[in-house]
C-alpha cells in the first residue's frame, strides 16, 4: 500500500480511533476549521503551490503530491462536504495550475504535478438518493479537477463504519 493522505472531519473520540489505526498515513484534521480561501490567487502568483494564508493548512499542497491515495472523510450535508472539509479542499487549489485544459469536453485546470492518485471519499450520516446523486457528481468532478487516476465514494450511516472501511 502506498502513502495515504486522510483529510477528515469527525468528533474527538473517532479521531483518536483513526489516529491509532492509521499510524502510517498522513492525517489532516479539518477541525478546528481552517481559514477559508480568499480567492487571492497568491498560491498561483506570489508563492506558487503554497497558500499565502499562514495557518496549519498552508502546507496542504505539499501533502497531495506525496500521496498515492487521498481519502476524504466527511459528514454528508445536502450532497456535499462539511464546511470544514470544503475549506481544506478549497485551500488546496495551489496543487493545480492557473492554466486550463479540456477534459471530456469540459474546461479544467492543468496539473502542477504528475501524481495520478486515487481519490476515495467516505461520507457518513443519513442521506437520501438525491443527496447521493449530488455527492457522486461532486466527487467525480473533484477527481477530474485534481487529476486523480480514479475515484470511489462510500456512504456510511455512522463514522464507525468508515473506521472499519479504512483498515
Amino acid at each position: 500500500m502506498g502513502k495515504r493522505l486522510i483529510i477528515y472531519d469527525m468528533d474527538d473520540i473517532s479521531e483518536k480511533k483513526l489516529m491509532m489505526s492509521c499510524k502510517d498515513d498522513i492525517l489532516f484534521s479539518a477541525r478546528p476549521i481552517v481559514n477559508h480561501c480568499m480567492g487571492c490567487f497568491g498560491c498561483w502568483i506570489k508563492t506558487p503551490a503554497k497558500c499565502v494564508i499562514k495557518d496549519r493548512c498552508d502546507i496542504m499542497t505539499s501533502y497531495i503530491p506525496k500521496c498515492d491515495e487521498l481519502v476524504v472523510i466527511s459528514p454528508i450535508l445536502y450532497g456535499g462536504y462539511s464546511d470544514n472539509i470544503k475549506a481544506v479542499l478549497d485551500r488546496s487549489i495551489g496543487y493545480i495550475l492557473p492554466y486550463f485544459r479540456i477534459v471530456n469536453g469540459e474546461m479544467h485546470h492543468k496539473m502542477r504535478y504528475e501524481n495520478p492518485f486515487k481519490l476515495n471519499v467516505h461520507f457518513y450520516g443519513e442521506c437520501d438518493e438525491e443527496e447521493k446523486s449530488i455527492a457522486e457528481r461532486l466527487v467525480k468532478a473533484n477527481a477530474v479537477n485534481l487529476g486523480a487516476a480514479s475515484s470511489s465514494i462510500n456512504f456510511m450511516k455512522t463514522i464507525d463504519y468508515v473506521q472499519e472501511a479504512l483498515r
